[in-house]
């Protein structure tokens, strides 16, 4: 599949700044997305939220700005910029922005 990214190379960037809010609903943006391995960009306008469904593989969540809840295995994970989260294939979790809240997702199938 296409595994193209989907970025300017010779530049600083903040992946946070790739994508905006949008008022009471979730935004998605694909940077990598391959057979093998995903890499998505979301954001949560505060109050929004996943609710709950199984990961389709390992993966490992970035938060990049904001303040969100992970639900992990029927416990919840407070989360905030700078700090990262693991689910494991088929783990059953959800994601609600308490703040404003924007994420990075690698997705390995």
């Amino acid at each position: 599949g296409n595994r193209k990214m989907n970025l300017n190379s010779k530049e600083i960037f903040a992946l946070k700044d790739l994508l905006p809010y949008q008022e009471g609903s979730i935004v998605n943006r694909d940077i990598v997305n391959g057979d093998k391995v995903k890499f998505v960009l979301m954001s949560f306008d505060a109050g929004c939220a996943l609710s709950e469904h199984a990961a389709p593989g390992e993966a490992l969540i970035f938060a990049l700005e904001g303040q969100g809840v992970i639900g992990y295995e029927g416990k919840e994970y407070p989360i905030q910029a700078g700090q990262n989260f693991k689910f494991d294939k088929n783990g059953m979790h959800s994601v609600k922005a308490v703040t404003p809240f924007k994420m990075a997702l690698l997705l390995t199938l």
